[in-house]
């Protein structure tokens, strides 16, 4: 019973740390900011939280694809992450604005993460748009972190060897949208 136990624990602590992980990765690329800092109240793109899911999964699957990975059911994969809107002096609008943070897992043995990574940073490049703002990697652990960018559309994207060892994650996360059809509030 006691080992049953601890294994549900180290379940928990995982998907903790996992979140944990998706969080650091908005902050860290600015996806929760809801405007520019010049307009506080410019028009937000307006998208429905069903088609922000669907552009998501459709990316991340794409992302895979490039990469030669299939996404696998580690962590309960994908997982899925709408959070309110945080404008630059950290104002929540009660408008229903919204970011999406959407993560997938690729089962993959740990030495063909870097080859992979590299196949999906090369098509990137190939497609433009993205612009890879970080990227590194581990060698000796073969481990591997790219970080992404798209100007036009302003979306992030991560695809950075995690824990337990052998799983890649692949992550996008959206701008913030507004509901179609509701009343942009104003600051």
């Amino acid at each position: 019973m006691e080992k049953k136990h601890s294994e549900v624990a180290i379940k928990l602590f995982r998907r903790a740390r996992q979140i944990a992980l998706t969080a650091s990765v908005i902050i860290f690329t600015g996806a929760c900011m809801s405007q520019p800092p010049e307009d506080p109240n410019k028009a937000l793109p307006r998208k429905s939280r069903e088609d922000s899911l669907a552009w998501a999964k459709q990316y991340t699957a794409t992302m895979a694809h490039y990469a030669g990975v299939k996404i696998g059911k580690r962590f309960g994969s994908p997982f899925t992450h709408f959070e309110d809107c945080v404008g630059q002096n950290d104002e929540v609008a009660d408008d229903g604005r919204y970011t999406l943070t959407y993560t997938a897992y690729a089962d993959l043995p740990q030495e063909e993460h870097i080859p992979a990574v590299r196949k999906l940073r090369a098509a990137l490049k190939k497609q433009g748009g993205v612009d890879v703002s970080s990227y590194e990697e581990r060698p000796h652990s073969h481990e591997v972190i790219l970080d992404g960018y798209h100007e036009k559309e302003h979306f992030s994207l991560v695809a950075d060897s995690v824990k337990p060892p052998n799983t890649l994650r692949l992550s996008v996360s959206t701008p913030c949208f507004l509901p179609p059809g509701a009343k942009q509030q104003k600051f």
